[in-house]
């Protein structure tokens, strides 16, 4: 695949004689740079040449060409889609020639792109299904086995975690076995992969994948999807490694991405998954502000007509009912929680319902309702099978582990966990007892290191804005971090901070 710097090359000695002479050539190139991140060229060089292209595509087929390409850079734009551009999509699939397996397979993958934007994971496999099939009747392998991302991260959401992995090695052991420029595909195939591994509280192999794939993934690709995947599963990490200073530079950094892009959408879940850290971490007051301020309603009677996309997304109702919970809004997020479960059965989405469910029995439970919180904690365990998902209860936390070991002890329950329940709540109980005093060493190092660092970066004088552009990081996230270490170390400003710092060594004099 050419990347941005070739096609720049290309991009610059076009004119309407050759755009008019290789129309065909002309839309590849365009295709091209908005696949390799140079998205505004892209679009600058579609909107110049778009009235040569459509004379060109008089009386012929290239017209349904120029609606897949205006499509598929509006894709790589974040640009939210509605029922016209479906139907632009399917009138274009219908002009395409029958031999045109290529054409016919692209607008089944953004199709599919559009499905998975709406939050419609029946419909996307549907597409995604199709879209692997046409490629390979026109031998595009290569397109077949880009697919393969989507219908991984499909499985994923629809409780299927060994499927999903099954895909992405069967993914990566195709791709390493082609010629070509197979390594960005194969770096996607991992970042997918650790989020795979994570899910299932493989951590170290989560981590693995992650640092061997994130900045190939992040510098070379405009994939929103992906990056999505990429900047959740390093933030996860990051949280699990370090808490929340460690997931706040995550954010940062994934954050700043998004503007930099011009990715709205992007931004926009990664304030979500900020919201998911702050409030895992009880820092209630400021996951409400934020809550607020990103415009998150949580009218339970508008969820299903709301044309907010981020509701589309079932980590969206798991974060927003979580919050409700740990505010002691409990009620109210059960209120909230039953029609966001019946919006994540029709949509397909049984990650999402599992992890809804595990937050409804904290709400039971700070009710006092025990009997119906381990009622719902065993139903979101009965909902995923034998699938070996462990994150969706382990990241809740200690409040969590009092009803897994009251399930586990059988204490409150209507209905006695299965041998198969109990094996899976009792490896539970086993990870937070074994992994409690090397987790909390873990975060401390991580935690040392960065204050160190900043403490590194106020003692030689630099401002708060200077260390933000140094760390990479929002200045919001430098006042975060320098208010913790004021706290932690009793002073009440910078120099204090300082000197307390050195005196037992945790600054060099």
């Amino acid at each position: 695949m050419l990347f941005a710097s070739d096609l720049r090359g290309i991009a610059y000695r076009l004119n309407r004689n050759t755009v008019q002479r290789f129309p065909e050539a002309i839309l590849g190139i365009i295709f091209a740079e908005a696949k390799s991140g140079d998205i505004d060229r892209a679009r600058r060089d579609f909107d110049l040449w778009h009235d040569d292209l459509a004379e060109a595509s008089a009386g012929g087929t290239l017209a349904a060409d120029l609606v897949l390409v205006d499509i598929h850079l509006s894709v790589y734009e974040d640009r939210p889609f509605d029922d016209a551009t479906v139907e632009r999509l399917e009138g274009a699939r219908v002009q395409l020639p029958d031999h045109d397996f290529i054409g016919k397979a692209l607008a089944s993958n953004l199709l599919c792109n559009i499905a998975l934007q709406m939050g419609d994971f029946d419909q996307a496999q549907k597409c995604a299904e199709q879209a692997i099939q046409l490629y390979r009747q026109g031998d595009g392998e290569f397109g077949a086995l880009h697919l393969h991302t989507h219908l991984a991260q499909i499985r994923l959401m629809r409780g299927d975690l060994l499927g999903a992995g099954e895909v992405l090695q069967s993914m990566e052991k195709n791709l390493s076995e082609m010629p070509g420029q197979a390594q960005w595909l194969i770096a996607v195939a991992r970042i997918l992969r650790a989020e795979v591994a994570y899910e299932a509280n493989d951590l170290h192999e989560a981590s693995r994948l992650c640092a061997t794939a994130f900045a190939l993934v992040e510098h070379r690709d405009a994939w929103f999807d992906i990056l999505t995947a990429a900047y959740r599963v390093n933030t996860r990490l990051a949280f699990s490694e370090s808490g929340l200073p460690g997931a706040l530079e995550a954010l940062s950094h994934g954050e700043q991405i998004a503007r930099d892009r011009g990715m709205p959408r992007l931004f926009r879940l990664m304030q979500i998954e900020r919201l998911r850290a702050l409030t895992l971490s009880n820092e209630t007051r400021s996951a409400a502000r934020l809550l607020t301020e990103i415009g998150l309603s949580t009218d339970r009677t508008r969820l299903e007509e709301s044309d907010d996309l981020a509701f589309r997304q079932g980590t969206t109702f798991v974060a927003v009912a979580r919050l409700m919970v740990r505010t002691r809004r409990a009620r109210e997020a059960l209120e909230f929680i039953a029609p966001a479960e019946d919006l994540a059965i029709r949509r397909g989405q049984l990650l999402a319902l599992a992890k809804l469910r595990v937050i409804a029995a904290a709400a039971h439970w700070g009710l006092g309702s025990r009997v119906d919180a381990t009622s719902s904690l065993l139903s979101a365990i009965r909902l995923l099978g034998d699938q070996p998902f462990c994150r969706f209860i382990l990241d809740e936390g200690p409040e969590m582990a009092v009803i897994v070991q009251a399930a586990l002890d059988g204490d409150h329950v209507s209905v006695p966990p299965t041998p198969a329940q109990r094996r899976r709540l009792s490896e539970m109980m086993h990870h937070w007892a074994t992994s409690a005093w090397a987790g909390k060493g873990q975060r401390r190092a991580g935690a040392a290191d960065l204050r160190r660092r900043y403490l590194e970066l106020m003692a030689v004088g630099h401002s708060n804005k200077e260390i933000a552009r140094i760390m990479g990081v929002t200045t919001n996230t430098v006042k975060y971090h320098l208010k913790e270490i004021f706290r932690d170390l009793g002073a009440d400003n910078r120099g204090r901070a300082v000197q307390r710092a050195r005196d037992p060594g945790l600054l060099d004099h």
